[in-house]
C-alpha cells in the first residue's frame, strides 16, 4: 500500500476504541507514528498492542482531555517519543439522550467538558507543535452539529461549537500552513460496551442504528487529512439535512415534529 502519511506524527484522543481506534489504525496502515490517549488504561493498552501487532510505532498516554494538566501530558508525550506532531484528531467524546428540563446540571458540566474542552486542551497544548510541522488538527463532530436534534441539546451545542472554532482558528492559521478540518459522523457502529448519559447522569446503551462501520468512517477521516479538506459530512442524509436546513431550517423544524409526534421509523434511523 502507497503510504503518504509515512513517519508522519498523529495523536488521536478517545483512540482506544471505536471510530478513534480505527483512526489510529488507518494512520498506522498508512505509516504514521501514532500516539493514542483514553481515560481507562488497561483498554488502552490493549490497543496499543493491537497496532504494534501490524508493525505500528505506536504510543499510549492515559489520561482526560477534559482536565488541561492531561491534555498537556499527552501533546508532551507525543513530542517525547517522537519529536514532532503532524496531526491532531480530536476525537474523544460522550453522547447524552434527555430533553433539556431533565437534565441535570452534572450532566450538562460533562457533556461541555469533554466535548468541548475536551477539543481545545489539546489543541491548545499541541497548537504550536502543529504550526512547526504546517500539519492538521480535525475536530470530530457530528450530524448534530450542523442542525439541532431533539433529546441531545448539550450534545448538539457542544459540536455546533466545534464549528466556530474550527472556522476562527482556519481563518488564523491558512497563514501560518496549518490545515483545519471538521468531520460531521453520522451513527457509526459501536463497541458493545459503548453507553450513553441520560438525564440523570445513568448510563444507557445506543439505541439508533449504525449509518457506517467505524473502518468506514476511518478511512474517510484519513482521506480528509490527505486532501486537506475543511469539512466532511460522512452520511447522505446528514448532506440533504444540512442543505435543507441552509435553505429553510423552518421545514427542517416542521419535518422533525412531524416525524417525532408520528414516530416514524425514519426519525429513530436518521435522529
Amino acid at each position: 500500500m502507497n503510504k503518504p502519511l509515512k513517519d508522519k506524527v498523529a495523536l488521536v484522543t478517545g483512540g482506544s476504541r471505536g471510530v478513534g481506534f480505527a483512526t489510529a489504525l488507518e494512520l498506522a496502515r498508512r505509516g504514521a507514528k501514532v500516539v493514542i490517549t483514553a481515560r481507562g488504561q488497561k483498554r488502552l493498552l490493549d490497543s496499543k498492542e493491537k497496532l504494534a501487532s501490524i508493525g505500528a510505532d505506536a504510543e499510549a498516554v492515559t489520561g482526560d482531555v477534559g482536565k488541561w494538566d492531561d491534555a498537556k501530558r499527552m501533546i508532551d508525550a507525543a513530542i517525547g517519543k517522537f519529536g514532532r506532531l503532524d496531526i491532531l484528531i480530536n476525537n474523544a467524546g460522550v453522547s447524552m439522550r434527555g430533553n433539556f428540563d431533565e437534565l441535570t446540571p452534572e450532566v450538562c458540566a460533562q457533556v461541555v467538558q469533554t466535548n468541548l474542552m475536551g477539543c481545545i486542551y489539546p489543541t491548545k497544548a499541541a497548537i504550536n507543535h502543529i504550526i512547526a510541522s504546517k500539519g492538521s488538527i480535525i475536530f470530530i463532530s457530528s450530524i448534530a452539529g450542523l442542525f439541532g436534534v431533539p433529546g441531545t441539546s448539550i450534545y448538539c451545542a457542544t459540536k455546533k461549537a466545534l464549528t466556530g472554532l474550527a472556522e476562527s482558528m482556519r481563518l488564523e492559521l491558512i497563514p501560518k500552513g496549518v490545515h483545519i478540518g471538521v468531520v460531521y459522523l453520522g451513527f457509526t457502529e459501536h463497541d458493545p460496551e459503548k453507553r450513553l448519559i441520560a438525564a440523570d447522569g445513568s448510563l444507557l446503551p445506543p439505541d439508533r442504528p449504525a449509518h457506517h462501520t467505524q473502518a468506514q468512517a476511518a478511512k474517510l477521516i484519513i482521506k480528509m487529512v490527505e486532501k486537506r479538506k475543511k469539512q466532511l459530512i460522512m452520511t447522505p442524509a446528514g448532506s440533504i439535512g444540512w442543505l435543507m436546513y441552509r435553505l429553510s431550517p423552518t421545514i427542517v423544524e416542521k419535518a422533525i415534529l412531524m416525524a417525532m409526534s408520528g414516530e416514524w421509523g425514519i426519525y429513530k434511523r436518521f435522529s
